[in-house]
């Protein structure tokens, strides 16, 4: 039997099957890269099959598009300053023990660097909003991590039709009719009964678009023990209607299994400091990394 991660919950089981893949250099075509290395695990063994969940990291996509902005190219404004201090001193000193954010990452908020947040600041103020920007990381999915030199990844253009056209090429290469999902590591959170996330963007259910205020509200329903950490987020889903049937509650642990279960490079710019000794990772340092960018979910309830 072809080997996978599996994770028991509330009476059913589901298998999830990181499938690994080259590293994709910008602008390459990410359709390509998806259908080669299915049809490789299949050659392996995997059964893939009508109503499969197809996981695909958004970062993934993006870089396929060539959706990135390089960082040393912006002229830092005002707002950037003051988001900067914001994260830096609001975030790192009263919001985020308050908030009981973990200890690690309010240090990594302590010691943040000066040129290089503010650089980042201001691309996230441009392409996605101020609201964004003053969110302490992983700002409106504009992603550091992972990527080359001083470039910043965006959210795809249009995670929808991104999800559209992977399963039609799977469909057409394969000849399965799986559930295509694209995915952000970048957090939802229930608050009470409602499910939100600090992204501009997610499936329907989930409400987004309300920047910083997301995560604030994520954060204090942990606190307050009214909902809290969902894991990652859905940005589309599309192919086999299958999904239809599955609550939101059970997209999102699809979403969040497939996530834990991918290979993690480097996941802190911080980590990237302290083993290169450079916030600029080059392309060939990446290409000798394991990338899992695609999650094959199978054996949910039907």
């Amino acid at each position: 039997m072809y080997s996978g991660i599996q994770q028991e919950e509330v009476g059913s089981i589901v298998e999830a099957i990181p499938v690994k893949t080259r590293y994709l250099r910008r602008g390459e075509d990410y359709l390509e890269v998806i259908v080669t290395s299915l049809k490789r695990e299949v050659k392996r063994g995997l059964k893939l099959e009508d109503g499969d969940f197809v996981v695909v990291s958004e970062k993934f996509i993006a870089t396929g598009e060539g959706n990135l902005v390089d960082e040393r190219e912006v002229k830092v404004g005002p707002l950037a300053y003051l988001c900067y201090l914001w994260s830096k001193y609001v975030w790192g000193y009263i919001l985020g023990p308050l908030l009981r954010t973990r200890p690690d990452r309010i240090e990594n908020l302590r010691r943040m660097p000066r040129e290089e947040t503010l650089r980042h600041k201001q691309v996230v103020i441009e392409k996605v909003g101020l609201l964004y920007a003053l969110k302490p990381a992983s700002e409106g999915g504009v992603d550091l991590t992972n990527v080359p030199g001083s470039y910043a990844v965006l959210l795809p253009r249009d995670p929808e039709r991104s999800a559209e056209r992977i399963h039609s090429v799977i469909k057409r290469e394969l000849g399965v009719d799986v559930v295509v999902m694209v995915v952000d590591t970048d957090a939802t959170y229930r608050f009470l009964r409602w499910y939100v996330t600090a992204l501009p963007c997610a499936i329907g259910g989930i409400v987004s678009g309300i920047g910083v205020m997301g995560y604030i509200l994520g954060k204090l329903a942990g606190v307050l023990k009214i909902g809290g950490l969902c894991g990652a987020t859905p940005l589309a889903i599309a192919g086999n209607k299958v999904y239809k049937k599955y609550s939101l509650e059970e997209i999102l642990h699809i979403a969040e299994v497939s996530d834990r279960c991918r290979a993690d490079p480097l996941k802190s710019i911080h980590q990237y400091r302290e083993r290169c000794g450079t916030f600029e990772i080059s392309e060939e340092l990446l290409e000798k990394m394991e990338h899992t960018p695609i999650v094959v979910v199978k054996g949910w309830k039907n």
